[in-house]
């Protein structure tokens, strides 16, 4: 009887164990596939050669989610570049709002004129 106990709480500890792996892979897959679309849309402001002036929302369907992407411009020492602060969170279609913000990503961006220069 004692090792039937014993036996059930070792089982509800793996239990656990494994719900805590299983949800923590989970939210690495999430914010991977955060970062790749945060990525992309870098790559895409840098093919277009956007210069952004302000905030910028729009949201995206990329690596089987929804998601939501905000851009803030700020200026800098030089007038020619400006720092952009990026974030993709988590899109709810159902729900009509944003679930999380799952990733950040700051960079610099400057016109096609500056970089050969």
């Amino acid at each position: 009887m004692v090792a039937l106990a014993i036996f059930a709480v070792a089982a509800i500890a793996l239990t656990k164990v494994a719900m805590q792996y299983t949800q923590s892979t989970s939210n690495a897959i999430l914010r991977t596939k955060a970062q790749f679309v945060a990525m992309n849309e870098v790559a895409m402001m840098e093919m277009n050669q956007e210069w952004l002036d302000g905030t910028q929302s729009k949201q995206i369907t990329s690596q089987g989610e929804t998601w939501q992407i905000d851009k803030k411009a700020q200026s800098t020492i030089s007038p020619k570049i400006q720092r952009i602060e990026l974030q993709v969170s988590l899109f709810n279609n159902e729900q009509g709002k944003v679930e999380a913000g799952i990733t950040n990503l700051v960079f610099f961006n400057y016109p096609a004129k500056a970089r050969t220069q």
